[in-house]
């Protein structure tokens, strides 16, 4: 090959592998900005994903796009239910005794009432524009009204459950938290278990009644108060109710109340004018827990109303603040 012909096709060799080499790293330049872009696209909706909120209630399974901040509950106990869920409700109902119950007025600072148990204001709940409504079974008639407002929640009835833990498990596992009730439940077994410890030798033996005032005299059994029996080794009275979900308690007349005759009185109020004229009684005065001075009051929200951690926790309080002062 003659010397200017060698030249020249060294010439169009080079220029070939530059544009090759130019090409390639175009290419690569597209490749690594597609690949950015993929990647910020694939992170957008992993971001979108972990922002979601799901839960599953009677319903099937319902998606939010991002976490509820506004949540409303419209019975106690899933009050008290959330808030052991680190959910706590921006508006709920108010107990029948108190704007909140007692046990529970701690965590509601600011919180909005929206009416009574049963008794929801649609106006006020509408004024507030909830993200999220949770209630249960007991609504079901309602839901549609709910529903209009926020997305809803409606659960199983917690009150069918056999305990407030159970009730509490139903709840924590319709918003995915199974794991956080069960350390709430073992932190719980845990105070019990030091309380039976403080309680059980002093009274045990000793017959325990539960008794409710309200528009008649209620003696509450096993369904609600097993365990003060079965745990905390208090006796049952020789008369002692057949109950169930169904039935929970026995209405007594005043002459029943001599057969009973318990050595303490677990006491929830509620109806003072009749309690004002039980007490005025020669039956009531003669019972053994009034005459030594063991009956004792305690909160209708809690002992009665309350189904949730909660509520269980402030019934330890008082049973440790009666027997283990």
């Amino acid at each position: 090959m003659k010397p200017h012909k060698r030249k020249l096709f060294i010439l169009t060799i080079l220029l070939l592998a530059l544009s090759l080499t130019a090409a390639c790293s175009q290419q690569s330049k597209q490749a690594n900005s597609d690949g950015a872009a993929a990647g910020q696209e694939q992170s957008a909706t992993e971001q979108t994903a972990a922002g979601a909120f799901a839960f599953k209630d009677k319903n099937g399974k319902q998606t939010l796009k991002e976490q509820p901040q506004r949540i409303a509950t419209t019975v106690t106990y899933l009050t008290d239910h959330m808030i052991a869920l680190g959910m706590t409700p921006a508006s709920t109902v108010k107990s029948q005794n108190e704007d909140f119950p007692e046990y529970l007025q701690p965590y509601l600072n600011h919180v909005e009432i929206i009416g009574e148990q049963g008794k929801v204001s649609m106006e006020k709940l509408l004024s507030l524009s909830p993200d999220l409504i949770i209630t249960d079974t007991n609504s079901e008639d309602i839901y549609d009204q709910y529903a209009k407002i926020a997305p809803t929640a409606m659960l199983e009835n917690g009150y069918m459950a056999p305990d407030w833990e159970e009730a509490f498990r139903w709840t924590a596992a319709a918003f995915d938290k199974s794991d956080e009730a069960e350390k709430i439940i073992q932190d719980y077994n845990e105070k019990k278990a030091q309380s039976i410890a403080g309680i059980h030798d002093k009274v045990a033996g000793k017959t325990l009644m539960v008794l409710r005032i309200r528009n008649d005299i209620r003696y509450y059994g096993d369904m609600d108060y097993k365990w003060l029996y079965d745990d905390f080794g208090f006796s049952r009275p020789a008369v002692f109710p057949e109950t169930s979900a169904d039935s929970r308690y026995e209405v007594l007349s005043n002459e029943k109340l001599p057969e009973i005759n318990p050595d303490y009185i677990l006491l929830i109020n509620d109806n003072e004018e009749l309690y004002n004229k039980l007490e005025g009684l020669g039956i009531w005065k003669n019972l053994n827990a009034v005459k030594n001075n063991q009956v004792y009051r305690v909160a209708s929200d809690s002992w009665f109303g309350g189904y949730g951690p909660n509520a269980a926790s402030s019934m330890l309080d008082d049973l440790n603040r009666i027997f283990n002062p």
